[in-house]
């Protein structure tokens, strides 16, 4: 079908939605306290503990008179899966979302990380936005969607994934491996992309299609060894200060696939930031320039023995991001070059190439961009190339169309808190983006 029809057709479907809104209020109590719950569980990765919160999920399911299912990886680790029956006369939709979250280091924060505070407008925790705030969102959609008896002609599949922050192995990796049958769709909505606010307006709306290839490399630094009271030129720790050194002069080499060439044409009309000339892009913004480029950062470090000891090596984790046709051996290759001579080597483990973006003219995108026309009216939406590596990658190996979209309203301070800091959502971004995700499902599904 062509895709201005597709659209046309779909402007009736409001007519065919309408129906007693629901008590946001009520709705608004109900989600905070999900989400809370879901913060309070503290699911740092390492190590993890997904299973507690999938028994936060699962109660709540329950109590709503919806089927769940927790798949148990070991003792602590664990998914979900709900499902919203429909008529089986289309396909499936997948909601999808992780559980585990990254660190926090609770003495810089204002408030316990796993307290969900609500304190002036904002809910604080980690994984409030990454990626609790989303499952609490695409639970609350399923009960919603059932409370109002929508006559749903697809399945709304629920997934709460482990392991996510760390590659996805006990997560979303395990059940595609022992359950792929039970998660098959029409497409998948995922985190990754961003409703961008600047100034307390929408700027635009980043609809992931494609992410990078996340790749941690390590880099081995040797010397010889001895007693410290002799300095020696060959010292491990000056040849990995060496590295450093020559990796932070390397230049940083542009290179733009369909999906951002489309992205900068358009984000140079509202973005100040951006200039677009000569199909090259011209900015100094650090998002902008993750997008663009293969990138790398150095993240842990570690060596020696004793403080009047040379130490034999010196390791260092560089977590790259490389664009999604960028050849990790060859890549790596490129660095030993960059950095040589010296006593360096590299170890990472290859992975399968990435896989192709999902389409524009995707049932997912029309459907997805036609909710964002009518909630942000004359905000752009674009497809979008992450930086980050999610779940979706994985989906896509699979062939389920994934896009990736993080409902909630951000400013750009309220983004870099992600992974941060004193985490927090507003919690008018999360009720817009419980209404975001509402109707886009039942839109889809009736």
């Amino acid at each position: 079908m062509p895709r201005r029809l597709f659209i046309f057709l779909f402007c009736f479907f409001p007519i065919l939605v309408q129906a007693v809104e629901p008590d946001w209020n009520k709705i608004e109590e109900e989600l905070i306290d999900l989400l809370q719950k879901l913060i309070q569980v503290d699911t740092q990765n390492p190590p993890g503990n997904e299973l507690a919160a999938c028994r936060v999920l699962d109660k709540f399911f329950r109590k709503n008179g919806i089927s769940s299912k927790i798949y148990r990886v070991d003792d602590q680790r664990a998914n979900l899966l709900a499902r919203l029956k429909g008529d089986g006369s289309q396909k499936a939709i997948l909601l999808a979302a992780h559980t585990d979250v990254v660190p926090a280091n609770g003495d810089k924060w204002s408030v316990d990380p796993f307290s969900g505070e609500v304190l002036d407008g904002y809910i604080y925790g980690r994984g409030a936005i990454d990626d609790k705030g989303m499952l609490a969102v695409h639970a609350m959609t399923l009960v919603l969607l059932k409370r109002q008896n929508v006559p749903l002609r697809r399945d709304v599949i629920f997934l709460a994934t482990a392991g996510e922050e760390s590659g996805g192995s006990p997560g979303i990796k395990w059940m595609l491996e022992r359950h792929r049958p039970k998660l098959e769709a029409a497409f998948a909505l995922n985190e990754g992309g961003r409703i961008i606010y600047r100034n307390g307006k929408p700027l635009y709306i980043a609809l992931q299609t494609e992410e990078k290839q996340a790749y941690n490399i390590n880099l081995t630094a040797t010397g010889t060894t001895g007693h410290s009271s002799i300095p020696r030129l060959d010292n491990a720790i000056v040849s990995m200060a060496k590295a450093l050194e020559r990796l932070e002069r390397r230049p940083m080499q542009q290179s733009l696939d369909a999906v951002t060439t489309a992205f900068f044409q358009e984000i140079n009309r509202v973005d100040t930031a951006v200039v677009w000339t000569d199909n090259q892009v011209l900015t100094t913004d650090p998002l902008y320039l993750a997008i663009l480029s293969n990138t790398i950062a150095p993240t842990i470090i570690s060596g020696g023995i004793k403080s009047n000891v040379h130490p034999p090596s010196v390791e260092l984790n560089l977590n790259c991001r490389l664009l999604p046709s960028q050849d990790v051996d060859e890549f790596v290759d490129s660095l030993r070059t960059w950095i040589s001579p010296g006593p360096y080597s590299f170890d990472y483990r290859k992975r399968n190439p990435a896989p192709a973006p999902s389409p524009q003219d995707g049932l997912g995108y029309i459907l997805i961009e036609q909710v964002c026309n009518e909630l942000y009216p004359g905000t752009p939406v674009l497809p979008y190339l992450s930086p980050g590596m999610s779940d979706g990658t994985s989906l896509r190996h699979e062939g389920i169309p994934t896009y990736g979209l993080l409902p909630f309203p951000l400013d750009e301070e309220e983004v870099w808190r992600q992974h941060g800091v004193d985490e927090r959502l507003s919690l008018e971004s999360l009720m817009m983006g419980m209404k975001l995700v509402h109707r886009l499902v039942k839109l889809a599904g009736i």
